[in-house]
């Protein structure tokens, strides 16, 4: 079986799990004062400066660990929309841990106003500064879209946004952005920015918010006052350390050649999401009058797995990003292709091969 749903999550490497194996035999908990205890709180420490440096982090800026990327996501916004008389933008492609949550504080009367995208799911940035007044608090643009790898120009929103409002807070979801896109958070000038292990060949259960000015946010779990108090609860050590490896052995913008093999090789009619100012590693493909369900289920029996967009959106019954920007004939045919380490080339062609035969298959029976 060949898994083409890395966007959904990744298969642990050998060096991330051996990692996690041998940081489970040291037990100890961090907190404690004894010395196997303050050895481990060490480790987490040199973790957290890895992660600041590697990305370049603003001096003075946190790093905190947290139990996901949906965990991170939701303690942003629920520490920074708090007040009613200001305005907060949401981008309409956003993760649905950020979408779910803006909903639902709009509900409660907050004056969450969401952001229309362009045709590749990217958010429109023409309507975006236009929406930026004095009255805006807060932004939050996904920094690569988890539906169809469109990228943002975080950095020249957050400078057009500072530049108008000098007070806004500004938040991107980097999830899908870490590994495809080299990410310097001084260059890009945010104020939250949000990471998960479990994309990039690391553990779940593990994910990372990094925080430039802490006055600006407060914790969403409390308790021991774990995390510098920012983030309660015993610090899932195993996990923090085989997330770190995980980076460490990232293959950068190693994914162009398996698009274009894929996409050469299609002979069906479809309707391409991901253009070319998206990542390589995610293809948003619909196809006519057809259920992404029924194709994903068909390559499976043929030894492909496929996603249909956001895991995380699939209990919806429709994909929430992709009905504001594909035409209605397409849009139940979008099926979400994404590799990972363990793809090779002849494995993108043998893929295409097999959607040419399914979307061939089902338009016979349904006498197309």
């Amino acid at each position: 079986m060949l898994y083409f749903d890395n966007a959904s999550t990744t298969k642990i490497s050998k060096e991330s799990l051996d990692t996690y194996i041998n940081a489970s035999e040291n037990y100890f908990n961090p907190s404690s004062l004894y010395q196997p205890s303050v050895e481990i709180k060490k480790q987490i420490e040199e973790c957290r400066n890895y992660f600041l440096t590697r990305f370049n982090a603003k001096p003075k800026s946190t790093f905190i660990f947290t139990g996901s990327a949906t965990e991170s996501n939701n303690s942003v916004l629920n520490a920074v929309i708090t007040r009613k008389d200001k305005k907060y933008l949401i981008s309409s492609g956003e993760h649905s841990s950020i979408y779910e949550t803006a909903k639902k504080l709009k509900e409660n009367g907050y004056n969450i106003i969401f952001v229309p995208l362009n045709s590749n799911g990217s958010v429109n940035i023409e309507k975006l500064i236009q929406s930026i007044d004095k009255d805006v608090s807060f932004i939050s643009i996904i920094h690569v879209s988890n539906e169809t790898g469109a990228i943002n120009d975080i950095e020249y929103i957050a400078k057009k946004a500072k530049e108008i409002n000098p007070n806004i807070l500004i938040h991107s979801d980097g999830v899908q952005a870490v590994g495809k896109i080299n990410i310097d958070l001084t260059k890009l000038g945010v104020d939250f920015y949000t990471i998960s292990a479990h994309k990039i060949n690391g553990p779940k259960g593990i994910g990372g918010l990094f925080i430039t000015n802490v006055n600006k946010f407060k914790p969403l779990i409390l308790g021991g006052g774990q995390e510098m108090n920012l983030r309660s609860g015993t610090e899932n050590v195993p996990a923090i350390l085989a997330f770190k490896t995980a980076l460490e052995n990232i293959e950068l913008n190693v994914y162009d050649e398996y698009k274009k093999a894929i996409l050469e090789n299609l002979n069906v009619d479809y309707y391409l999401v991901s253009n070319e100012k998206c990542v390589d590693n995610i293809i948003s493909l619909c196809f006519k009058g057809l259920r992404g369900e029924t194709i994903e289920h068909v390559l499976e029996t043929k030894g492909y797995l496929i996603g249909t967009g956001s895991a995380c959106n699939s209990k919806a019954g429709y994909n929430r990003v992709l009905s504001t920007i594909v035409k209605p004939d397409y849009l139940q045919g979008a099926i979400r292709i994404s590799y990972g380490k363990e793809i090779k080339i002849t494995d993108c062609i043998s893929l295409a091969q097999a959607i040419n035969e399914t979307i061939n298959e089902l338009n016979k029976r349904l006498n197309k």
